[in-house]
């Protein structure tokens, strides 16, 4: 069990619940190993069977929970522990009566899947135990204790992303003009497994790795091409490390650069830039996204067709504000604003004869601006032999 992390996220938590108009904020799950909660790890750390729920107020907190899981949670030393056998009503009602809770945030949310783990079937069986009780969103809640990182937190992001850049650069040094995408892939996933590392989004499409000018674009298998003479290598990769990932596309050229292929580079990274320059807290996400947008397309380019920008944390994308434009599939998570704490990617690209020219940076926010979680790339990488 983390027990540090945990008690520093329940922290978080008491203080978000203070901040809110709620009077308390309740994770109700179950068999969390076949339907995973996403705010567990953060206020438990552990997987828990019978219906469990943890109770957070503005100064305390207490998790209700099967009797067998009850030893772990004593260990955790964090919540008051109240264990049970036949039913959960009785203590979960008497624990919010005693906190005085009326109104109380569970975890559902239109736009923010991180903030949507409580099943439909669960939301039924709590509107059954708890009667005359509000029950509101707890979006607002969970993006800040979820997205708002502690220092360990910035430390094992930090430590993914060091990591992942540190393979990539292996990689570069490995790399025979032999070496086809899927050859690139193993050689990550071997030194991945020999490390213990994760991936930050399922393992099959990461790294997604597309060499030269007629690779498909996007989140695709790894095929038997190879980097023609003048053309590109492209890597968009993250390892999880310690609970944490990290996210970062990275280019290598491979021989004489084409002028059309430095203005291409130029061009993406003016749009990052522009966006990065928007990146500050208190800044909305569809407006650092517009940003970069309207640089890229200033200077003759095609707009891209995601978001600039999206939260890394556990997972590469971690939930809450987005930095993307107000398109209906993205909802309300483009016009939240940007916290200190949090940490999001820059990412945008350009499809071209030679390769697509895709570039992603991570950047922690801080109280005065941002800052680089690793060196950004700002040129054009040679592939060697």
């Amino acid at each position: 069990m983390d027990t540090a992390l945990v008690s520093e996220k329940v922290e978080q938590a008491n203080r978000a619940v203070a901040d809110a108009d709620v009077d308390a904020w309740l994770t109700f799950c179950r068999e969390t190993n076949e339907i995973h909660e996403p705010c567990l790890p953060y206020v438990l750390g552990f997987d828990v069977v019978w219906p469990t729920a943890v109770v957070i107020g503005p100064e305390d907190s207490t998790v209700i929970l099967g009797r067998h899981d009850a030893p772990n949670a004593e260990r955790l030393g964090v919540h008051e522990v109240r264990p049970y056998d036949e039913s959960i009503r009785e203590p979960l009602q008497a624990t919010l009566s005693r906190m005085d809770a009326e109104t109380v945030a569970v975890n559902f949310d239109r736009d923010d899947n991180v903030a949507d783990g409580l099943t439909h079937g669960l939301y039924l069986r709590l509107r059954d135990l708890l009667p005359g009780r509000e029950l509101v969103s707890a979006g607002d809640i969970v993006g800040r204790v979820r997205g708002i990182k502690s220092r360990s937190e910035h430390e094992r992001i930090t430590q993914a992303a060091e990591t992942t850049l540190g393979l990539l650069t292996e990689l570069a040094s490995a790399w025979t003009p032999s070496m086809t995408e899927a050859e690139a892939v193993d050689w990550l996933h071997e030194r991945m497994r020999e490390a213990g590392y994760g991936s930050a989004w399922s393992w099959d499409y990461c790294p997604t790795v597309h060499a030269g000018g007629d690779a498909d674009l996007g989140h695709t298998l790894p095929g038997d091409r190879t980097v023609p003479d003048g053309e590109l290598l492209h890597v968009d990769f993250g390892v999880v490390r310690d609970g944490y990932a990290a996210d970062i596309q990275r280019l290598w050229v491979r021989g004489e650069v084409d002028p059309g292929l430095r203005r291409a580079f130029d061009d993406v990274r003016a749009a990052i830039d522009a966006g990065h320059a928007a990146l500050e807290p208190g800044a909305v996400g569809h407006e650092v996204d517009a940003a970069a947008r309207s640089a890229l397309t200033g200077r003759g380019r095609d707009a891209y067709d995601h978001a600039f920008g999206h939260q890394v944390g556990r997972t590469a994308h971690d939930g809450g504000v987005l930095l993307g434009p107000e398109w209906d599939r993205y909802g309300d998570a483009v016009r939240g604003a940007v916290r200190p704490g949090e940490v999001y990617t820059m990412e945008l690209g350009l499809d071209t004869e030679w390769g697509y020219v895709g570039q992603e940076e991570m950047v922690r926010i801080t109280d005065e601006g941002t800052e680089f979680v690793v060196e950004p790339q700002t040129a054009l990488w040679q592939l060697s032999r």
